[in-house]
Formats: C-alpha cells, sequence, structure tokens
C-alpha cells in the first residue's frame, strides 16, 4: 500500500480536469486572436516610418538657450566652461558693438552678412585611379538631412548645414570593399569647424594635408573651408585604406581653403598643445555673455595641463568684456590685477577653488582658466604674451 504512494503526494489524488466548459473555449479562442490582431498591426506600423513621431523639435530647446536667473545656485554653472553642445545658441555680432570692425578682423558678423545663393547639387566626381562609381551624388538638405543620419541631424541643423552629399566609391582593387565620401557643407568656415570639433574623436591622428583634421582607424575626418569632410572605409584592407587615404588628399585639394573668421584658431600657439583638443564656444563661454565666438586648447607646461582660451574682437569689445569677467570673479571669488606685460593687461582671479589667469591686449582676450596651480597659469601667460610661447 505504502509502495503505490509517490513521494510527496501523500493521501491527495491527482486532478485532472477533463471537460472544459463552453465559455472558456470560446474565451481562450477570442484572445488569441487579439494577441494576433495586435502582432498584425504592429508590423504593418513598423513598416511606414514616420520621422515626425521620433525626430528631435529643436524649436522646443530654444528656451533653455536663455541666461539663468539666479545667484548662488547657479553661479557655479555659469562659471564654468562648456564645450559647444548641439542645442548651444548659435552667435551673432552686435554691430553697435562693432560688428563690422569685428568681421574685419576675423570675426564674423552674421546680421550683416548678404544672402547666399542657393547650392547647386553638383555631382561628386572624383578622378583617381582604381575607383568607380557605386552609384550616383546623393544630395540632402538640412531638412531632410535626417533621412540619411538620423539622430544625428540636429547636432548639425544647430550649426547651419546647407547641404549635404555623398556618394561611394568601389575599390578596384579589394574586391567587396568600398569607400563613402560626405561632404557637409555649412553656412561658413566657422560652423564647420563647430561641428568638426563636436565630432572629433579624442584618438585620431592629426593628418599633414588637413590642419583641422584627424584619421581614423576606419578613415579620415577633417575640416576644409565651410566644409566637413568624412571618408569612411568599408574595412582596412590595404587596398581600401589607401584609397581612402588618396580620396582625403584629393578632396582637400578641390575644396577652397577658406579660414574666414577663424583668427582665433589660428592665434592658439602650437607649443605644448595636446593632440585634438582644440574647441569652439560659440557663445557663453566661462559663463560670460560677452564672450564669444571662442577658440580654446588644453597645453602641457611644467608639469601641468592648463586649459588655454582665445577670443578676437575689437579693441572696445575685449576691452569690455575683460573688465565684465573680472567684475564677475570679484563678485564670486577673489581678484588680483598683476602688473601688465608685453601691452597687456592682466588679472588673475581664484573662483571655487580653480585659479583663473586672463589678459586682455588690444583686439584679443585670453588666459588660462580651472588651473589648480596659479603660479604656473600666470607664468604660461606672461611668456605667452612676451612671445616666448608660439
Amino acid at each position: 500500500m505504502a509502495s503505490e504512494n509517490k513521494s510527496g503526494t501523500g493521501n491527495r489524488r491527482e486532478f485532472v480536469r477533463l471537460n472544459i466548459p463552453l465559455a472558456e473555449r470560446i474565451a481562450s479562442v477570442v484572445i488569441i486572436a487579439l494577441l494576433a490582431g495586435v502582432g498584425i498591426l504592429i508590423a504593418i506600423k513598423g513598416k511606414h516610418f514616420d520621422p515626425n513621431l521620433y525626430n528631435v523639435r529643436t524649436e522646443a530647446l530654444r528656451s533653455t538657450a536663455a541666461a539663468v536667473v539666479g545667484k548662488d545656485g547657479t553661479a557655479r554653472s555659469m562659471a564654468e566652461s562648456k564645450p559647444v553642445s548641439a542645442e548651444a545658441p548659435k552667435p551673432t555680432a552686435d554691430k553697435a558693438a562693432g560688428g563690422e570692425e569685428n568681421a574685419a578682423e576675423g570675426g564674423m558678423d552674421h546680421t550683416a552678412a548678404a544672402p547666399k545663393p542657393a547650392l547647386k547639387n553638383e555631382p561628386l566626381e572624383i578622378s583617381l585611379p582604381g575607383l568607380k562609381p557605386m552609384s550616383p551624388t546623393e544630395f540632402y538638405t538640412a531638412d531632410n538631412l535626417f533621412e540619411k543620419i538620423d539622430g544625428r541631424a540636429p547636432a548639425y541643423q544647430s550649426f547651419n548645414v546647407q547641404q549635404m552629399r555623398c556618394r561611394s566609391f568601389n575599390v578596384i582593387a579589394a574586391t567587396g570593399s568600398y569607400v563613402d565620401v560626405y561632404e557637409f557643407r555649412f553656412d561658413n568656415p566657422v560652423d564647420a569647424f563647430g561641428m568638426f570639433a563636436l565630432e572629433r574623436d579624442p584618438k585620431g591622428k592629426p593628418l599633414s594635408f588637413a590642419p583641422d583634421g584627424y584619421s581614423g582607424e576606419m578613415g579620415y575626418f577633417y575640416r576644409q573651408g565651410a566644409v566637413y569632410v568624412q571618408i569612411i572605409a568599408s574595412d582596412v584592407k590595404t587596398e581600401t585604406m589607401a584609397a581612402a587615404k588618396a580620396i582625403a588628399e584629393n578632396r582637400a585639394k578641390e575644396l577652397p581653403a577658406d579660414d574666414s573668421g577663424l583668427a582665433g584658431r589660428r592665434k592658439l600657439p602650437a607649443e605644448g598643445m595636446v593632440a585634438d583638443s582644440v574647441a569652439f564656444i560659440p557663445d557663453n563661454a566661462q559663463g560670460q555673455s560677452a564672450l564669444k565666438e571662442v577658440f580654446q586648447a588644453k597645453y602641457k607646461y611644467d608639469g601641468a595641463e592648463l586649459p588655454f582660451f582665445i577670443m578676437v574682437a575689437t579693441p572696445d569689445v575685449a576691452a569690455k568684456a575683460w573688465k565684465l569677467f573680472q567684475d564677475f570673479c570679484g563678485k564670486y571669488g577673489t581678484v588680483e590685477v598683476v602688473p601688465d606685460v608685453s601691452g597687456g593687461k592682466i588679472f588673475r582671479a581664484q573662483v571655487f577653488g580653480k585659479w583663473k589667469v586672463v589678459y586682455q591686449r588690444d583686439g584679443e582676450l585670453g588666459g588660462v582658466f580651472d588651473a589648480e596651480d596659479a603660479a604656473k597659469a600666470q607664468t604660461f601667460i606672461e611668456k605667452y604674451l612676451r612671445g616666448e610661447i608660439k
């Protein structure tokens, strides 16, 4: 008798339903039909992409570009220098503050610029041996750029991209290999540099044929004039990478070399510069509304890493911005005016535990910020003003 009882069952009898009520059967069929219907509906919807459903509405972010009103709660964020972002407000030139003169000095006068002619859809022709076009040239505007680079388009739109053209080329020497060529044309060289700097790979290697450029594992990326060029290989075969380099060099020769508005970039000293650390800040650099179109980079100096920035403007605009910056630092920290060096006025300030040493000379304003060592920062600035750091 004991052997007939399975372990763990005791005297319980196993229950099995032999008859399923009709109502339960009907309910089961209805549920399965509903699930099938939902699946079919999802499949149909998935085949019809609606870009407006997922596309970022950049106009909804305009309110966030306004200056923050407040004191202690926002002082730190106002004091910090922020890298350029996809939603950064575009710089505008103030004619009352010398917009026309600023353009002559290398600054950008967006308000006085004449309307640009409509861009033509000229085919991307590259006459190099060993290459064969895979298809006609594709063209995109700021409005439909998402069709090609969905997810990245809003960043390009924020820098006033005008047109993108692209084409793929077969590498005859490497079966199945190809190179994609993208040319993003912006409204001016400053915006082209801004987008290039935003996407820069810190691990990239400098290029000999394009100062604002680098090579990566799979291609070449650089700014030439108002165009941001991307040359991307399908693989790392020797023949494919050689073709990609040849295309990159070809486009650098064919595209106009225009550096208008990049006077600040050219004034950044090369000595001690950390590779690929150059950045462009269109507005509100160092939390200051008066600091616009600023270029900055990091430098190795006397065992320290010093962030350094430069703004080029008219002498009056630079002097006013320097005084406003000094007053700001005095409000949130301590300020000390130090002796002039080679015609440059200098102040140094400690704000939130970090040091700033800022100079102004003629139409140039710049300095070291967020430094740990005040003496090293000041020495760096003094040597720069004397021309000892170039």
